[in-house]
């Protein structure tokens, strides 16, 4: 089916997902594509593609290495939203001015609009918004009507109706906005979107889409207790059949309390072929000693890959098996898959090895195009047992990247300076850790040791 659906360009925000998430929970189908890829402009013409959606990043539009897009995106026709970034980009792009910040507004910010703005349709006249900027636009380009402010941003919203552009400073797409849901509702109305997307749909689509790719081949699939991989190995038996299914279920040392005993009777119940593989001593030998986390995530994944050879041979696996894999939607940001993305955590399900057999077309991800929520809302279809399905999130690598260190003695010296915040609370108890964790500040990585208070 040829849903309508928005394009969102990805201007290396981490809120580019969150931006497409909230939209298909509004019944539109959304992808994300790079701003600066050749085929760009093709994919925005697309007749089914109603609208188009510029995201935030962390970068500043008079950088000489900030993303851009070609600007024949402007005369298409299409209506568009900018966000943040997207809103900068839309002003200096097309003529007007954006001045470099050297405060920023962060965090919530009072928004006032002036009703004449269809974007603001249903939405108080005053409401909480989220910012998240240092650059501010200081003058739009002809057309654009200014119709928005904060206390700190006069400029934050502004729209010009005879071409369909729509833009806004602060963060629409998170749940600190207020009215986020109901704007974003409004810009579908804009574009004349026909809201057809959800996963009943989905499971009729892809049916058929993965009989045709996997063609007479069998299946392998890693299971490891999560909602993804389990919600992927019972689609694809379901279509497939049990007897060309394959699961292994790999006991890494690195699970929670019971997790094997209950993901084997789940499994099972729903008659797929489940195998379990117990092979804690090798996951937990090749960890040892290493404490940084992308370097474990790469040993899990490399570990994983010996284990299914290992597995593949000695059960005659090799010739007329594919691989398929839960990844979903996100994990393709969070390995810096976005290209003005900053790079968080590489997932383990695109370590290199495993890259080069997608590369290879030996790899199939069912679910590849699907955010967590509508993963459970198509387990429950799929008739997997609630308890299961709306189970908390758990890593891949398990305890391996919850458990920061190795069991080994960590001697290393703290480095970074206590900031003037915790000097204020000085009077309660706080303590920097030896230790270091991945985080995330602004849309970039961090790796650096954490406070306790």
């Amino acid at each position: 089916m040829n849903h309508h659906k928005l394009l969102i360009l990805d201007f290396g925000g981490q809120y580019a997902h969150l931006i497409a998430s909230r939209i298909r929970r509004l019944g539109v189908l959304t992808e994300i594509v790079h701003p600066d890829d050749a085929d760009v402009v093709s994919r925005c013409s697309e007749d089914n593609v109603k609208g188009i959606i510029l995201s935030g990043g962390p970068q500043s539009v008079f950088a000489d290495d900030s993303p851009k897009t070609d600007p024949k995106l402007f005369e298409l026709g299409k209506p568009i939203l900018g966000i943040c970034y997207g809103h900068q980009y839309l002003a200096h792009a097309l003529g007007g001015k954006v001045a470099p910040g050297t405060t920023g507004e962060f965090g919530r910010s009072e928004f006032t609009h002036d009703g004449k703005c269809p974007l603001f349709k249903n939405v108080p006249e005053t409401s909480a918004v989220w910012m998240n900027h240092v650059d501010a636009v200081e003058e739009f380009s002809k057309g654009f009507s200014l119709c928005g402010s904060t206390p700190h941003c006069e400029t934050s919203a502004a729209f010009d109706e005879s071409r369909n552009f729509y833009s806004v400073q602060f963060h629409l797409e998170v749940t600190h906005t207020e009215f986020g849901a109901t704007i974003f509702n409004n810009f579908l109305d804009i574009c004349g979107c026909v809201r057809d997307w959800d996963m009943e749909r989905f499971l009729k689509e892809q049916e058929e889409k993965l009989k045709q790719k996997v063609g007479d081949k069998n299946v392998f699939l890693f299971v490891s207790g999560g909602v993804d991989s389990t919600v992927s190995f019972a689609f694809l038996t379901k279509v497939l059949g049990a007897e060309r299914v394959r699961g292994l279920f790999v006991d890494t040392g690195l699970l929670r309390q019971n997790e094997v005993e209950q993901v084997e009777k789940s499994i099972k119940a729903i008659g797929a072929d489940l195998t379990t593989l117990h092979s804690a001593d090798t996951f937990l030998g090749n960890l040892a000693g290493v404490t940084e986390p992308e370097q474990k995530r790469e040993i899990i994944g490399h570990t994983f890959l010996d284990v299914q050879n290992e597995f593949f041979s000695q059960n005659d696996l090799h010739d007329g098996w594919l691989l398929a894999q839960g990844t979903i939607y996100p994990d393709t940001i969070e390995s810096g898959g976005t290209k003005n993305a900053d790079k968080i955590k590489t997932h383990h399900n695109r370590a290199p090895e495993v890259q080069k057999l997608i590369d290879a077309g030996l790899v199939i991800e069912p679910i590849a195009e699907l955010y967590k929520d509508e993963v459970r809302q198509l387990g429950e279809l799929l008739g997997l047992p609630h308890d299961l399905v709306w189970r908390h999130p758990f890593p891949g690598p398990g305890l391996g990247v919850r458990i920061l260190c190795s069991d080994t003695e960590i001697n290393e010296p703290v480095v970074e300076k206590v900031d003037p915040f915790t000097l204020q609370t000085k009077k309660k108890p706080f303590v920097v850790l030896p230790i270091k964790s991945v985080g995330v500040q602004g849309d970039f990585r961090t790796y650096k040791h954490p406070a306790v208070l």
